[in-house]
């Protein structure tokens, strides 16, 4: 498996805590048969600001670590780039923010509760520079659990979207289980990450028993082996055609008259 989001590297984020834990992450990780996994700390002004220097040297040191210790992973260099207004002014800056400096993709983290007014023309912006955006977690976002034709709408517009391992196990709470669910289902989705801030043990192969069991095998290996694949080496992939989301709760209207 390939793991394109996680919080491997020490002391930069809310992810390891010491090169301690990074070591007992990439090991579980290892025995979870992931081959690669891409360091995305958090890139946050303000809180989370990891320049690409320290990032490099300590993805750098941390595969110096792998390698002694007979852990046979590739760590890949990431963020994880929460999304804001100052990234229009970044312009091809943004590039050295991409997964594994691959100059095609760049993951981006929405705010938790609402999508703001710029992030429309921000992605555009990043997608003209050449550059997918690749939406974290959309799943988790207050606005997409109520209305989730509002991911439909990025991914039409040609963004990709990663969907947290423990969302689909119910880890983050049912309504967000309920939400992933719907994104599987209708093709909102291109790939699963773990999203690992700690050092329990990897839930990629347990999320990839529900999700296959959810949508399919094929589907599924696409999803954890395929496509990441494709992200952290640049290569563009084939996409589902997603299918339009009809709201099973109906209108008000229809709800209040039985219609």
């Amino acid at each position: 498996m390939i793991d394109i989001h996680s919080h491997i590297l020490p002391g930069v984020d809310d992810g390891a805590k010491n090169i301690q834990e990074s070591v007992t992450m990439i090991k579980n990780a290892f025995k979870a048969d992931i081959k690669i996994i891409v360091a995305t700390p958090h890139l946050f002004n303000g809180m989370f600001e990891t320049g690409i220097p320290k990032r490099n040297a300590l993805v750098n040191d941390l595969q110096t670590i792998a390698n002694n210790i007979g852990v046979r992973i590739q760590i890949k260099p990431g963020y994880e780039c929460y999304i804001s207004p100052e990234m229009n002014r970044l312009g091809e800056k943004l590039f050295e923010y991409t997964i594994n400096n691959n100059r095609k993709y760049i993951l981006l983290e929405l705010p938790m509760q609402n999508i703001p007014h710029f992030v429309d023309e921000t992605l555009t912006n990043i997608k003209n520079l050449g550059i997918t955006p690749i939406i974290a977690h959309p799943e988790r976002n207050i606005a997409i659990m109520n209305n989730p034709k509002i991911l439909l709408g990025f991914i039409e517009k040609g963004y990709s979207a990663q969907l947290n391992a423990g969302s689909i196990l119910g880890y983050y709470g049912r309504r967000i289980k309920d939400t992933a669910k719907i994104l599987l289902e209708h093709n909102y989705i291109h790939v699963v990450a773990s999203d690992m801030h700690s050092t329990s043990l990897p839930i990629l192969p347990k999320a990839f028993s529900a999700i296959s069991n959810l949508i399919g095998l094929n589907k599924a290996s696409r999803m954890f082996n395929e496509i990441p694949y494709k992200i952290v080496m640049g290569e563009d992939f084939d996409k589902e055609d997603p299918i339009p989301y009809i709201s099973k709760k109906g209108s008000l209207i229809k709800r209040i008259f039985r219609i």
